[in-house]
């Protein structure tokens, strides 16, 4: 094992360990359940219930979740939906699909579905947001039902509403953009967020008042990305596109806690986390910015990642699983730093902050 690897592997579990021992010292930052919306990047497993949906449930995903499954989720471990879960004193919620019945997921449900996005329009045969909400619907007036109204309007108001979505209405946007189009850029995010305020809004109606909202990547630095670019470097514009949105959704955040009584939230700033990543590598333990760990082609991201593809041996030293999803490595970084991180990567508090108001 070279000098890097070592280094790499030691911050993980030097990472790894501080994050659980602060876990087991937060027991006043608890939920009584976590509820997911989103696409991929916290997508459990509900996709595997749909027979036309893009899917991650064969090897080698999952290859460092426990007992190497590969249970749907898009890297080789666990995700961030996974580790925040675990924070917030709970495991990590069940796919909605997966549920047999009605007084399943007392601790949370995962509606997410990889493929989806703010729009209906995004994602084919997949879950979208806008059903994923309704789902939820079903799932509170079940619960309300059981319980009563005010009991179940308190264990809402308590609870985490886990949103990871965005990135893919934003991919799927890029494609007729114009280099340097200022106007078109912002015309493609005021679409995407006049659907997402009102997704938000009828969430808050549905009980919800404790938000994590993650934010959008450096998706113009995917391996996907990148390996059309002849240097392999980032494309510029996606990153502002992204950059763009979430400036917004950060405005947005603050106009609905204005505007909604008890509308609390924590922004998960996974672009300023990554940018905080590549300037300073090695710090993190991270040696390959650009390829993936598993695929095939120019920075393993021409062909996907399959049963049959090759896949790195030093996979917390990859930024990338495959040529979209990061690694389980970047997944626990992200997390920490959304839990217990300052201002600058949560705003305007921490996840932790957020479960003690």
């Amino acid at each position: 094992m070279g000098k890097l690897q070592k280094a790499a592997t030691l911050f993980l579990f030097l990472s790894l360990v501080s994050f659980l021992s602060n876990l087991l010292t937060a027991t006043t930052a608890t939920s009584p359940a976590v509820f997911v919306f989103g696409d991929s990047t916290v997508d459990v497993g509900n996709n595997n219930f749909l027979p036309n949906a893009p899917k991650a449930n064969f090897p080698p995903y999952g290859v460092d979740y426990p007992g190497r499954i590969p249970t749907g989720r898009y890297g080789n471990g666990f995700l961030g939906v996974d580790l925040v879960a675990r924070a917030a004193g709970l495991s990590s919620p069940p796919p909605f699909l997966s549920l047999s019945c009605a007084d399943q997921g007392g601790q949370g449900v995962n509606f997410a579905s990889a493929g989806s996005g703010v729009l209906d329009t995004t994602g084919t045969s997949v879950v979208t947001m806008t059903q994923q909400i309704k789902d939820f619907s079903t799932f509170s007036g079940n619960l309300t039902a059981a319980n009563g109204a005010g009991s179940a309007a308190a264990f809402l108001s308590k609870s985490l509403f886990y949103i990871s979505v965005g990135n893919n209405d934003l991919f799927v946007s890029s494609a007729v953009l114009i280099p340097g189009n200022s106007t078109q850029k912002d015309e493609i995010v005021a679409a995407v967020l006049r659907q997402f305020a009102d997704q938000l809004r009828t969430l808050y109606q549905l009980g919800a008042r404790k938000f994590v909202v993650v934010g959008t990547a450096l998706f113009g630095c995917n391996p996907i990305v990148r390996r059309t670019v002849p240097d392999g470097a980032c494309n510029p514009e996606l990153n502002d596109l992204s950059l763009r949105y979430k400036t917004a959704t950060r405005a947005l955040l603050e106009q609905l806690a204005m505007e909604l009584e008890g509308f609390k939230y924590s922004f998960s700033d996974v672009f300023e986390i990554t940018i905080q990543i590549l300037s300073d590598p090695q710090k993190y333990g991270f040696t390959e910015l650009a390829a993936a760990c598993c695929g095939s082609g120019r920075l393993n991201a021409e062909g996907p990642c399959t049963p049959n593809s090759t896949y790195c041996g030093d996979r917390n030293q990859y930024l990338f699983w495959d040529g979209i999803h990061a690694t389980q490595a970047v997944w626990l970084l992200r997390s920490r730093l959304s839990f217990y991180g300052p201002r600058r990567f949560a705003y305007p508090v921490n996840i932790h902050s957020l479960l003690e108001s």
